[in-house]
């Protein structure tokens, strides 16, 4: 099912969103950084990077109309270029850049609460304030909404209060000259307050969470942008005209806005403006956080990052992981304590990702020319061009200013294409949480089947007693003809210590009968004998051994293994089949035998889909199953009693698209019950066979295949069989306890 997020969010509080972003960075944090590149002409800097920013504001206001999901930029993007790398390259930008941007916030902020409270280090209030808006990220959207109208509410006053107040202190003769580092300074500080106004955007990546996004988000972004370039411009201004740009810069002072606040209302003036810097740099490091983190949320949904980062809290309905992400690397930004450098780079990545959204405007005005758009970028196509234009200027800018900057910018994107194009094609295959490719979405294309076809197909069955070769050899039959595949039979002689490997024939005389006693039930199947390769005795004083090395010999790609003969589950712990399933990296089915229906004659199978990691490979067996017995296939699913008409429609369009996808003739059925356990159980008694993907908790101990499939295979009366598919590294028991504990704390 596709995850959706809440929506929450009114105009009041997308504008605030908007307003908390752009106002903190420039004015608390990166004025110094300002005046030292450009002089008192910072003003007119700050004015024109917010005239600059209208021609991309009007951009996301049309696009946001008709792609109102989480993601903003990447995601207007992605849709206009098919989702392609650049589509990727813009997410990866916005996403590093968002969340780059939070350490200047971070800084600022520890700074600040050093001025009220000495004795606590600048970055310990800057890792203090991480943490405090990590957790609140985390503890949902409509937290954050209220935080920030709140904090943008009282920061707006007192910003006021500095313009009205401060602008009987101003003295213009501190004006002059206005161009002291020349005007290729200004357009320098230019760039670099570029970034100051990325709130417009970032309200867009929330647009999932706003309501009526199509009519709310341009308006916000409008007025917002509006209002912040008049205060930004008047507090520059007012600020250069109280006291002398040169004792502003970051070489004399640490808080040149706090000075002039004490040149006109004292002490008390100082502290007012420190609080109102708290107030802002909390607000846009708040705003920063929420759209880097659903960024990567959308990134993940396209299948571009880990699948962990798209999942939803089901208390918070937050990305849980996509936000802790993100405070990992604002943590890295902070702690390099460059604010010049961190701003150029995140200006470069924003700027750059500026004019790809520019670009898609003018993309889709042009394959969709006929769709309904609630706002339209005016003076077209001139206003989206010039857009393009000024963002690459600024990035020429600020790249030529600034050579490491750059360099590294230029490494994280080199980065970013590696992942691309290396790392992410070798995650197809990971487990859920790892990989991109989404679960449950099956995928069965035609060419891995001619792949099989070129390959015989091997399951190799180990048979400890005769009276059990029969069902195994049929269903292990089946699983291999429609591949042309083979059946290796395998009787491991167990061998105790105390006994010398190479002992005479007569002291393994039980051993050797019960080997010949399957050898001959073997030869029942002479109609099937072209499936059935020669049969394999090993001598062996370590069972698990035997089989994980014959499996390795004979390049086998299945082990079947029988269920315990008490049918229960619990029984099998600390025995062979629960240390095979430890050991043995390759996919294995464990099969339950029936006492009242015959594997030979199964006719139809039960498939309950859970969508987890072992889904896939248990799908490719199905498939072999089916087509080997000519069986008909069910995919099942059970929902809880408050799931909703829609999400399950949406539940059986993905089955029926993975039905679909496994060529094969079938149902599919969703129903409701108490749980899942119950459901299969109940659904379970009109069918020949059940087939079960392992459950995620196969490997933490007091499971053999997982609780809930522990369960079902204990009490079902048809034959069930039980897939866990190719076993990695992230499927040790060790790493699978760790992630469930962790999983299992942030659920509560």
């Amino acid at each position: 099912m596709k995850q959706k997020l809440d929506r929450t969010l009114g105009l009041y509080s997308a504008i605030t969103i908007s307003v908390g972003t752009m106002i903190g960075s420039a004015i608390f944090v990166l004025a110094g950084t300002s005046f030292d590149l450009a002089g008192p002409s910072a003003s007119l800097a700050v004015l024109l990077a917010g005239l600059a920013a209208v021609f991309t504001a009007f951009s996301f206001a049309e696009l946001v109309t008709f792609i109102p999901t989480a993601g903003g930029g990447y995601a207007y993007v992605r849709d206009a270029t098919d989702n392609g790398v650049l589509g990727f390259i813009t997410g990866w930008g916005f996403w590093l850049g968002y969340a780059m941007s939070c350490g200047l916030f971070a800084l600022g902020f520890g700074t600040f609460l050093n001025y009220f409270f000495p004795f606590i280090p600048p970055m310990i209030g800057s890792y203090l304030l991480i943490a405090y808006v990590t957790f609140t990220n985390i503890k949902g959207v409509e937290n954050s909404g209220k935080l920030q109208n709140i904090i943008t509410t009282g920061l707006m006053v007192l910003l006021s209060g500095y313009i009205v107040y401060g602008y009987f202190y101003m003295d213009l003769a501190k004006q002059t000259p206005y161009f002291p580092r020349g005007i290729s300074g200004t357009f320098t500080a230019m760039g670099v307050l570029y970034i100051t106004y990325i709130g417009y955007g970032l309200i867009t990546t929330a647009s999932e969470e706003v309501i009526d996004p199509e009519k709310t988000i341009p308006r916000a972004i409008m007025i917002s942008l509006a209002l912040v370039t008049f205060v930004k411009t008047a507090v520059f201004l007012i600020g250069s005209s109280i006291v002398n740009w040169e004792k502003l810069i970051p070489a004399y002072t640490g808080t040149p806005m706090i000075d002039t606040a004490i040149e006109i209302a004292g002490s008390m003036g100082g502290y007012l403006f420190a609080l109102a810097g708290i107030l802002a740099t909390v607000s846009s490091i708040n705003t920063a956080m929420m759209a880097a983190s659903r960024t990567s949320f959308a990134m993940a949904r396209d299948k571009h990052l880990p699948s962990l980062f798209k999942s939803i809290s089901p208390k918070t309905k937050t990305p849980v992981f996509s936000v802790i992400g993100a405070a990992f690397i604002v943590i890295i930004a902070t702690t390099i304590r460059d604010l010049e450098h961190i701003s150029t780079i995140t200006s470069i990545f924003s700027l750059t990702g500026y004019s790809f959204v520019n670009v898609a405007v003018i993309i889709f005005r042009t394959k969709l020319p006929t769709v309904k758009r609630g706002f339209k970028v005016p003076f077209y196509p001139i206003t989206p061009i010039l857009g393009v234009l000024v963002n690459i200027f600024l990035v020429f800018q600020l790249m030529i200013s600034d050579l490491m900057a750059l360099f590294v910018a230029l490494i994280i994107l080199i980065l970013g294409i590696i992942y691309y194009y290396v790392v992410k094609p070798k995650l197809k295959g990971a487990p859920k949480g790892i990989t991109p490719q989404p679960i449950p979405s099956l995928q069965f294309k035609a060419k891995d089947k001619r792949q099989e076809l070129e390959k015989c197909y091997k399951v190799l069955l180990p048979i400890a007693y005769p009276d059990t070769i029969h069902p195994l050899l049929h269903l292990s039959i089946n699983i291999a003809k429609s591949y042309k595949g083979r059946t290796i039979p395998l009787h491991v002689i167990d061998v105790p210590e105390v006994i010398p490997i190479d002992s005479r024939y007569g002291q393994f005389k039980d051993e050797m009968n019960m080997y010949e006693n399957i050898i001959r039930s073997i030869d029942d199947f002479e109609e099937c004998s072209q499936y059935i390769a020669e049969p394999l005795s090993v001598i062996s004083r370590n069972v698990v051994h035997a089989i994980k090395s014959t499996m390795n010999e004979t390049e086998a790609d299945l082990l079947l293994m029988g269920w315990h003969k008490s049918g229960f589950s619990y029984k099998m712990l600390g025995g062979i089949v629960h240390k095979v399933l430890e050991e043995v990296p390759k996919t294995i089915g464990l099969f339950k035998r029936s006492k009242s229906k015959e594997v030979d004659g199964v006719k139809n199978i039960l498939y309950p889909y859970g969508g987890g990691y072992h889904s896939q490979a248990t799908a490719q067996i199905i498939k072999r199953i089916a087509e080997g017995s000519g069986a008909s296939l069910t995919f099942y699913r059970v929902v809880g009693e408050e799931v909703s008409k829609g999400e399950i429609e949406e539940k059986r369009e993905i089955m029926c698209k993975g039905l679909e996808n496994l060529e094969l003739e079938g149902d599919v059925i969703i129903k409701k019950a108490p749980s899942i356990v119950e459901g299969v159980i109940e659904e379970s008694k009109g069918y020949d066979l059940v087939v079960l993907g392992a459950s995620s908790e196969w490997g933490i101990k007091g499971y053999i295949t997982g609780s809930k499939t522990d369960q079902i295979m204990d009490k079902i009366e048809c034959n069930g069989l039980v897939i866990r598919g190719p076993k990695t590294l992230l499927q040790r028991k060790r790493v699978r306890d760790i992630s469930t504990r962790v999983k299992g704390r942030i659920e509560k």
